[in-house]
């Protein structure tokens, strides 16, 4: 007990020794001074973001640049209508000119029928290109020149085999009987 009353007795002394504000009316026009003019010290994203979005508290100038995006994805989204409406119509050409070219135009050869019904059916899945007519024709052609040309090159690819085969055999002969020459 006798430390409570310590306690206390140090609590009654404390509250009574006040502080004492020596010119207490300066220190309360200092106070006063620094609550009405705020120090601002902004930082560099601080400026650098009045700096590029200050334009975003005027007025007009926000409605103006409101009114020019909405013209602008207006546009886009025309162009957008315009582009698919004509992909849409050239998709429609090709398959009626592919469907022409398979009824009218039997002189076609088996493989061109074949390579034409194959495009038609892409068209019909889904994914496809449009190509014209003249560059459908020069593809096929084009495809059936180089058939033919590999044709005739696996044709001498045994010729030519067998030719290097020959001399080969002619060329080991010719040095073990030290002949220059070559028989064939």
């Amino acid at each position: 007990m006798n430390n409570i009353n310590k306690y206390s007795k140090l609590i009654e002394v404390l509250k009574g020794n006040k502080p004492v504000l020596a010119n207490k009316e300066k220190l309360t026009d200092n106070i006063m001074k620094r609550i009405q003019q705020p120090v601002e010290k902004s930082t560099f994203q601080e400026k650098l973001g009045n700096y590029l979005f200050g334009w975003a508290e005027i007025g007009w100038i926000r409605g103006t640049m409101a009114i020019a995006a909405t013209v602008f994805i207006g546009f886009f989204i025309v162009q957008q209508v315009i582009i698919n409406d004509r992909i849409n119509t050239l998709e429609k050409q090709l398959i009626r000119t592919v469907n022409s070219i398979n009824t009218h135009e039997p002189d076609l050869g088996i493989i061109q029928k074949v390579l034409l019904n194959m495009v038609a059916k892409d068209q019909i899945a889904g994914d496809s290109i449009t190509i014209s007519r003249s560059d459908l024709e020069e593809l096929l052609n084009s495809y059936l020149e180089l058939k033919k040309d590999y044709d005739k090159m696996d044709k001498n690819r045994d010729v030519e085999s067998y030719i290097q085969n020959k001399i080969r055999k002619n060329l080991k002969k010719g040095d073990s009987e030290n002949e220059s020459e070559l028989k064939l």
